[in-house]
C-alpha cells in the first residue's frame, strides 16, 4: 500500500493518458515519459542527498586536523625505523585518501551553494565523489589497522590513531549509506529523505497502474461518456478534458470512490490543467454520471 497521496497519483496519470492518446494510442515511452514527469523530484531528491552528505561530514575539518596530527605524531617516530616503512607508507596512503575525501566535501559544499547552476549534473558527481572516497577510506582504514598489532613498540601513537580513525569512520560508514537509501530505512536522522526516495519509487507503478487499467477501460467508458455529453462528441472535447473525464468515470465505477470524492478531487484537477470553464463543465458531466 502506497503512502503517496491520491491526488499525486491522479496528476501524474492524468499526464500519462495525454501522453498515450496524443500518439494515436501507442505504447507510452516509459523512460522518457519518466524521465520527464519525475524530473523535479529527482532533482530535489540530488539535492536532499548532498545536504545530507553535508550534514554528516559537518565535523570533517575537525576530525581531519586530528588525524593529520597523529599521521604526523607517528611519522616523526617511525621514519628512522625501516622494519615500519611499510606500515609507514600504509598510513600515510590512508591519510591522503582522507585528504582527497576532505576536499571531494568541500567542492560539494561549494556545489551546493553556487545558485547558478543549471542542472544537478555537477551535483551528482560531486555528491558521487564523497561516496566513493568514502568507501576507499573506510576499506583501507579496516585493512591497515589489524597491522597495527604488529608493532607494540608504537602502541600508544597506533592506538591514538586508531582512535581518530574510528572517529571518522562513523561519519564515513552514513556518507557510503547514503547511497543505497534503501538501506537506511529506519534511520530517524534521515527519515525525511528516506521518504521523498520511497515516494519516487512508489509513484512509477502507482500511476501505470492507475492509468493502463484506465486506458483498458476506456472502450467501455466511450459510450457512457457520449450519452453524457448533451449536444457534443468525445471528438469536439479537449483531450485533457476527456482525460479527466476517464479517470473520473473509472474512479466511480471500477474503484467505488465516494461521489462527493471523486466530483470535488476532479473538479480540482480541471481547475489546474484546464481552466475554471472546464472545472464546471466536468463537474456537471460528473455529478450526472454519479445519478446514474
Amino acid at each position: 500500500m502506497t503512502n503517496i497521496s491520491r491526488s499525486k497519483i491522479r496528476q501524474v496519470a492524468l499526464s500519462y493518458l495525454y501522453t498515450y492518446l496524443t500518439h494515436g494510442s501507442q505504447p507510452v515511452d516509459s523512460a522518457v515519459f519518466w524521465s520527464i514527469a519525475q524530473e523535479k523530484e529527482v532533482d530535489n531528491l540530488r539535492m536532499a542527498r548532498a545536504k545530507a552528505l553535508l550534514h554528516t561530514a559537518r565535523a570533517t575539518a575537525d576530525s581531519a586536523r586530528l588525524l593529520a596530527e597523529r599521521v604526523q605524531n607517528l611519522e616523526n617516530l617511525m621514519h628512522a625505523d625501516l622494519t615500519a616503512a611499510g606500515l609507514l607508507e600504509e598510513v600515510q596512503r590512508y591519510a591522503n585518501q582522507s585528504s582527497n575525501f576532505d576536499a571531494a566535501v568541500k567542492a560539494l559544499q561549494y556545489c551546493v551553494a553556487d545558485k547558478r547552476r543549471d542542472t544537478t549534473d555537477q551535483l551528482v558527481l560531486c555528491a558521487g565523489d564523497v561516496m566513493r572516497l568514502a568507501k576507499a577510506v573506510l576499506g583501507l582504514g579496516r585493512d591497515l589497522q589489524p597491522r597495527f598489532a604488529d608493532f607494540p613498540a608504537y602502541r600508544q601513537q597506533l592506538d591514538a590513531l586508531t582512535a581518530a580513525m574510528n572517529r571518522r569512520a562513523r561519519m564515513l560508514e552514513i556518507c557510503t549509506q547514503l547511497e543505497d537509501l534503501k538501506s537506511m530505512e529506519g534511520n530517524k536522522e534521515f527519515a525525511g529523505l528516506v521518504r521523498m526516495n520511497q515516494d519516487m519509487l512508489e509513484l512509477r507503478p502507482a500511476v501505470e497502474t492507475l492509468a493502463k487499467a484506465i486506458i483498458a477501460h476506456i472502450p467501455l467508458m466511450e459510450p457512457r461518456l457520449e450519452s453524457l455529453l448533451a449536444n457534443y462528441s468525445l471528438e469536439r472535447l479537449d483531450l485533457v478534458d476527456r482525460c479527466i473525464l476517464y479517470i473520473a468515470l473509472y474512479e466511480l465505477t471500477e474503484n467505488g470512490l465516494q461521489v462527493p470524492i471523486v466530483v470535488s478531487e476532479v473538479t480540482a484537477l480541471a481547475h489546474e490543467y484546464s481552466g475554471s470553464k472546464s472545472a464546471q463543465f466536468i463537474h456537471g458531466v460528473v455529478a450526472a454520471a454519479a445519478k446514474n
